[in-house]
């Protein structure tokens, strides 16, 4: 059993740290095979094999009465029947597949192995180092001069507000790997956690992402906040909460000036909240439209189109989601969807809350991260970022249960 748990946990650490490079994929008889999913392919191989020894028992470690679990079934059923009664859409079929299907099949396997407190910690590990070496390569570029016409740091990503949330999960992990009592006595480890910081927020700062800046800044306030609750200096946890308004603050100072800050401040009406506000009516008139079922996966920029004449003129065109996470749920799962995955994450809170850990602490600032961000851009819909979030939800339900979930 060791040896096949051991291949299914390598597996999913590959998957992570294959991340950067999610967009990557090769093509079997017409059907996409993304990098992100070959290890999961491997893993599942190593659990069949472990059931045919009898070492594995499917599905042994879920609760199907779960709230949380149920929220999952309800959100992938939602997609699902969305995707069948809307017109057909080879797009819609590979995003079910890989935004629910592969993310939802590491899940599983993960939890199959009945992952520890220290395998938590070694697959958290895993992505700090991840999107720290990210963070640099991208800087790279910012040295070399590629930025976006209006000199925004997107790296190999398609726009800096997608490459500023891939690596805002950074920044809380490495409070937390700060911290860590493996980290405790050893003195090299905590300074290249400060320069691993350092990159983080350096390349936040280039991306310009005011949505990511204001996501992490409260996401990181709430993590501050649960983690020192149980330490007795209030000068460590003043100490810790200065640092961060500290650098806030330093963003906005060097922002200020800018010819996106003054748009956006003085409400220009070609500004991006200008164009997001329109791009949410047009969305709201599609779910009034399409309440129950929604439009399908991958069909919003063809719809979008559809709608233009409601609303002209468009001040953007090339739209595929609708800049907000609950409206790209609702139009893309249904109302089934929605109902699952807010019951998905509202379970996932209150488990989180009920824990007391620094574990429960930081994965509920992570959670929190995707939800505030939500309501500017939609940080699920895309290959890496879906399968960052599912991450989330695979580590929540490796925690050990609340004591009070316990007593019931």
């Amino acid at each position: 059993m060791l040896k096949a748990r051991a291949i299914i946990q390598f597996c999913i650490g590959a998957t992570v740290v294959l991340l950067p490079t999610a967009h990557l994929k090769l093509v079997f008889f017409g059907i996409p095979l993304y990098s992100v999913e070959a290890p999961i392919l491997v893993a599942l191989a190593a659990y069949l094999y472990g059931w045919k020894q009898g070492i594995f028992s499917p599905l042994g470690k879920i609760n199907f009465r779960d709230p949380l679990v149920i929220g999952i079934a309800l959100f992938f059923l939602g997609a699902i029947i969305s995707f069948i009664v809307n017109p057909f859409s080879l797009t819609g079929l590979g995003m079910l597949k890989t935004w629910f299907f592969f993310p939802l099949l590491a899940l599983w396997l993960w939890l199959e192995t009945k992952p520890t407190i220290e395998d938590l910690a070694r697959l958290l590990l895993i992505w700090l180092g991840v999107v720290t070496v990210s963070a640099a390569g991208s800087l790279a570029y910012l040295f070399q001069g590629e930025l976006t016409y209006d000199g925004r740091l997107a790296a190999w990503y398609m726009s800096p507000n997608y490459l500023a949330l891939f690596l805002a999960p950074g920044t809380l992990l490495a409070h937390y790997f700060f911290f860590h009592p493996i980290f405790s006595k050893t003195r090299i480890m905590r300074p290249l956690i400060c320069l691993m910081l350092t990159l983080l927020l350096a390349a936040l700062f280039f991306t310009h992402s005011y949505a990511v800046w204001i996501s992490v800044a409260l996401a990181g306030l709430l993590f501050l906040f649960l983690d020192t609750a149980h330490i007795s200096s209030w000068r460590k946890t003043l100490a810790t909460a200065f640092l961060l308004t500290v650098i806030i603050g330093t963003f906005i100072l060097f922002e200020s000036g800018s010819e996106k800050w003054q748009a956006l401040t003085q409400f220009e009406n070609r500004s991006s909240l200008s164009s997001r506000m329109m791009i949410w009516q047009s969305a709201g008139k599609m779910i009034a439209d399409n309440p129950v079922f929604g439009i399908g996966l991958g069909r919003f920029q063809e719809v979008y189109l559809e709608y233009q004449k409601y609303f002209p003129p468009y001040l953007e065109w090339a739209v595929p989601q609708p800049h907000n996470l609950y409206l790209a749920v609702w139009l893309q799962t249904g109302l089934l969807g929605l109902i699952g995955f807010i019951l998905l994450v509202s379970r996932a809170t209150i488990l989180l809350i009920k824990n007391k850990s620094r574990e429960s602490a930081l994965l509920l600032g992570l959670l929190v991260l995707y939800l505030l961000y939500g309501l500017f851009d939609t940080p699920f819909f895309k290959t890496d970022l879906a399968f960052s979030f599912w991450l989330i939800i695979a580590l929540i339900l490796t925690l050990p249960k609340p004591e009070a979930e316990l007593q019931k």
